[in-house]
């Protein structure tokens, strides 16, 4: 008796070891064809132009866990995926209301845009103690080679070459640094238009998809008043039905019980 009883559970064993090898292999598989999805899209799209703003501002959401399988994906195709994912993570869930999922989203943007702007304010810090600093080291340099040009016995010709000299040095250092500045500025603002173009695109796209969960989460919040509302009806049904199956007895006179 002991024999098919033993011979039932290899063969039982074996069938679980196969099947689990049958759900391994296609989880290799479907993993292969999403990496190979994920490097065709890439190579399809191409390099493209640089992106509208860095990376810190970007609106994504946290997906380092994931960063094993994606090293080999292009940058930004892993940066237009991430922002992907952080919308569509947004409008998931329907347990918050449609005011709750804009509050949210419009929370991110400002706590970029206050970085961003902090950012620039910094660069352009940066920026004019760099333009300051060359300007003192200028006015030494200008002022030891008077200095040092007094010491010496010169003529009138001499000291109206050398000062003319000083002079155009003088203005051509301070034309270069207009230029510098003017660049500066150009940058500046090429900065600032591309977020402003970053986070308007963003917030369009926000508002549609922002759209599309208000509706499904109106068309669920009356889902689940129905379902409610049915419970209660049925409740209120089965109540009534064991209300008329005992009110007879309930009429009945009662039986009174007397010493045997």
């Amino acid at each position: 008796m002991s024999l098919p009883l033993a011979s039932s559970f290899v063969g039982s064993k074996a069938q679980d070891t196969l099947r689990l090898k049958s759900v391994l292999t296609l989880l290799f598989c479907i993993l292969v064809v999403m990496l190979s999805f994920l490097e065709a899209k890439a190579e399809e799209e191409g390099p493209g132009g640089g992106a509208l703003v860095d990376e810190s501002y970007s609106l994504k959401a946290d997906r380092e866990a994931l960063e094993a399988l994606r090293k080999n994906i292009p940058e930004e195709v892993r940066k237009e995926n991430d922002e992907k994912a952080f919308m569509d993570g947004l409008v998931s869930d329907l347990s918050r209301s449609p005011s709750q999922v804009r509050n949210q989203f419009s929370s991110i943007v400002n706590k970029k845009r206050t970085l961003f702007n902090k950012d620039m304010t910094k660069t352009r810090e940066q920026f004019g103690k760099q333009q300051k600093k060359e300007r003192d080291e200028f006015t030494k340099e200008l002022a030891a080679k008077r200095k040092a040009f007094a010491k010496n016995k010169t003529t009138s010709e001499d000291r109206k070459e050398f000062y003319d000299e000083l002079e155009s040095k003088r203005k051509d250092f301070y034309e270069n640094q207009k230029e510098k500045r003017d660049s500066f500025e150009a940058d500046m603002r090429d900065k600032r238009k591309n977020f402003d173009d970053y986070i308007r695109a963003k917030t369009d796209e926000f508002n549609q998809l922002h759209r599309d969960y208000t509706k499904r989460f109106d068309e669920n919040k009356k889902s689940l008043a129905d379902q409610k509302k049915q419970a209660e009806l049925k409740k209120k049904q089965l109540q009534q039905q064991l209300d008329q199956e005992y009110d007879p007895i309930r009429k009945k006179d009662p039986t009174v019980l007397g010493p045997e």
